[in-house]
């Protein structure tokens, strides 16, 4: 489990990292979604846009559960934030895949779907 844990913290701090270096100011949450409340894992903030990311890093696809969805809906509701499930693919960049498309797809996502619907960090967070 540790190692599990410290590959995921390991890509959230790079992808905090990189939004920095991006002109974003960017927070992990560390342990986000054990504390009850809704926290997704990283918020990053520039003029006035808020965006809300939840992040995973693994070699298959996955399946989010609903209430991580619905915790980032709850960001966009009540904060007007964007909200993406962000996937770091081994010896690749991040994808970055909108929440309204996750949700369309019962919160399964492959490399196909991640393919199809995911976009990159430089057309998110721009230059």
């Amino acid at each position: 489990m540790l190692k599990k844990y410290m590959k995921g913290y390991r890509a959230e701090r790079h992808l905090v990292h990189k939004l920095s270096k991006m002109g974003w100011l960017a927070i992990r949450s560390p342990r986000s979604g054990r504390i009850g409340l809704p926290s997704p894992d990283i918020i990053a903030a520039k003029n006035k846009e808020l965006i809300a990311i939840e992040c995973k890093s693994r070699e298959q696809g996955f399946k989010i559960p609903m209430d991580q969805l619905n915790q980032l809906k709850e960001w966009e509701d009540k904060a007007g934030a964007k909200s993406f499930i962000a996937w770091k693919l081994s010896h690749k960049d991040w994808y970055f895949i909108s929440l309204k498309d996750v949700i369309k797809n019962n919160g399964n996502i492959g490399k196909k779907f991640c393919e199809e619907n995911g976009k990159s960090i430089e057309s998110i967070f721009g230059f």
